[in-house]
Parts: structure tokens; C-alpha cells; sequence
């Protein structure tokens, strides 16, 4: 009898065997994000410009092609192995033109600088105007010289047309480009 009891109470029972699922091994998924394919300019594709000076403007391309804006505003089409050659000239680089294709803005965005932000969306330079006292001040010190002649020949302009600008944004004027527009009126 005790050789049954030892028997019994020496003999583990088998634990149970939990069965586990198997572990399958992860796959790692690598996320691209979608690339925006470069769009490719041939020579003679046409780009519209558009230009942000109030006086006329002439520029001759390499073949001899003779591009003129009259006014602020005004389009012209530049065949694009032009525009390569304007890229890092005056009527480009100081933005006497805004080039109106946004692949090629974004193609040439470091020689383009911020300057052709100030512009896009403005289609009159009246329009500067209409900004609070602070940021027309703000976006006047920090212009381009360009922008600056801009902002004069307009303020003149209105003055002549009986369109007559605030009086402080006169006073900013004079005060920021040194002149004496103030007293024309």
C-alpha cells in the first residue's frame, strides 16, 4: 500500500501542453511616398510671363525674338531656352517677369528666391494697397529695388488718377525710399 501511494504521489502528471500558434515572422513593408515625376522642357515650349513693372519692357531672346510686356500685367509667351538665358539676369532674377508655369518655378525655385512669392496672385500693383499700414511697411523695406520703383511709379499714378493712396501710406513711402511723394498732393 505504500508502495501505491508513493507511486501515486511520486508520479507527476504530464502538464498540460498549451499549443501556441506559430510566430510568423513580420514583413516589413517599405512605404514610398509618390515622387512627383519632373516635367522635361524642350527648347521651344512656350512659357508664359508675366510682367511686374508699370513701364515698358523689351528683351531679345537668342534667336533674335523680340519679347515686349507694355504695362504691368501684361503676358508674353518665352520660348524656354530663352528664359534659360534671362534665368540669371535682371528681368528674371530681380523678378521684372513672373514666370507663370509652376513646374518651371519649382524647377528653378533656388535661383528664383522668395521674390516671386511677394508677387503670385497679385494682378495690380494697387493691390500692395490695400495691406494693413504694418505690412505694407514690413513688405516695402524688405522689397527688391525693383518692387520699390513699383510701388512709387503706382503711388504717383493713383495720385494723377485721383486714386489717391492713404495719406499714411504715403508718409511710409517717403519715410522707407526717401521720397517726397507726399507733397504732391
Amino acid at each position: 500500500m505504500v508502495e501505491l501511494v508513493n507511486d501515486k504521489f511520486s508520479k507527476k502528471e504530464p502538464e498540460p501542453v498549451i499549443e501556441e500558434a506559430p510566430v510568423k515572422p513580420r514583413k516589413t513593408v517599405k512605404q514610398t511616398l509618390p515622387t512627383k515625376e519632373v516635367k522635361k522642357f524642350k527648347p521651344d515650349d512656350q512659357i508664359p510671363c508675366r510682367s511686374l513693372v508699370p513701364w515698358k519692357l523689351i528683351d531679345v531672346g537668342l534667336d533674335k525674338a523680340i519679347y515686349s510686356w507694355t504695362n504691368y500685367g501684361d503676358v508674353e509667351y518665352v520660348a524656354y531656352r530663352d528664359l534659360q538665358a534671362m534665368r540669371r539676369r535682371s528681368i528674371v532674377k530681380d523678378a521684372l517677369i513672373l514666370i507663370e508655369d509652376p513646374d518651371l518655378c519649382e524647377q528653378w525655385k533656388h535661383d528664383l528666391g522668395d521674390v516671386y512669392k511677394r508677387y503670385i496672385g497679385v494682378d495690380y500693383p494697387e493691390e500692395f494697397f490695400d495691406l494693413s499700414d504694418d505690412e505694407f511697411e514690413k513688405n516695402l523695406v524688405n522689397a527688391p529695388d525693383v518692387f520699390k520703383d513699383v510701388i512709387k511709379f503706382t503711388a504717383v499714378d493713383m495720385i494723377r488718377n485721383e486714386n489717391y493712396p492713404t495719406l499714411q501710406k504715403l508718409t511710409i513711402i517717403d519715410k522707407v525710399l526717401g521720397t517726397g511723394i507726399k507733397e504732391f498732393l
